[in-house]
């Protein structure tokens, strides 16, 4: 169900400028202990997933799903192992998407520290083409890029990564599909339940 704080904060269909995006965003990130999931195997037998023993080393995503009426849904991902995103990378990856979507920009995000920082913050409002809109605190079911996270995840599942290179490989594939896939970028959105008429009209 739709938190109300958000359904305000999102436009409805009457009140979205027809020029400008809306944009969630998400981080996420996957390591060589492996993801596993439920799958089948022959009776008295347990499937082994023979890890590389080592426990170093992460692929860390950020990615955002934009929409606008009358177009498909389009997903920007970027990814870098190490550390994970800090508030001095968001000035530069939020330029690189806008240089992509060339138009304004609503970016709906959580209360991740280095979303609130004082230097993003600083910066957003200097940017005459950028509305931030938080969502609440504890409602990721609200942000569709949670349900990507999990497709990515499900596509790597019980598989053993020999370096932290081979697990960014398949990190970046399974991205790479995604983004190919209109319908389930809609779906991620429509999974929200958030009043988004012209996309899910789409679907």
């Amino acid at each position: 169900m739709a938190h109300p704080d958000v359904a305000c904060g999102v436009p409805s269909g009457e009140a979205i400028d027809q020029h400008r995006w809306i944009v969630f965003q998400d981080e996420s990130g996957t390591a060589l202990t492996s993801v596993v999931r439920r799958t089948w195997g022959k009776r008295g037998q347990t499937p082994v997933i023979q890890l590389n023993g080592s426990r170093r080393g992460r692929d860390n995503m950020t990615a955002f799903l934009a929409y606008r009426a009358g177009e498909p849904p389009r997903l920007y991902a970027w990814a870098k192992t190490g550390d994970g995103y800090t508030k001095d990378d968001f000035p530069l990856l939020l330029t690189m998407l806008h240089a992509r979507l060339e138009g304004p920009v609503t970016l709906i995000w959580d209360n991740y520290s280095s979303h609130t920082s004082h230097l993003v913050r600083d910066w957003t409002r200097q940017q005459p083409w950028l509305k931030v809109v938080p969502l609440p605190p504890y409602a990721p079911e609200l942000n569709p890029v949670e349900l990507l996270w999990k497709i990515v995840k499900d596509r790597i599942a019980n598989r053993a990564f020999r370096s932290i290179q081979e697990l960014a490989d398949a990190d970046d594939a399974a991205l790479s599909t995604i983004k190919k896939n209109a319908t389930l970028l809609i779906g991620f959105l429509a999974g929200t339940r958030l009043p988004l008429p012209e996309v899910l009209s789409s679907a």
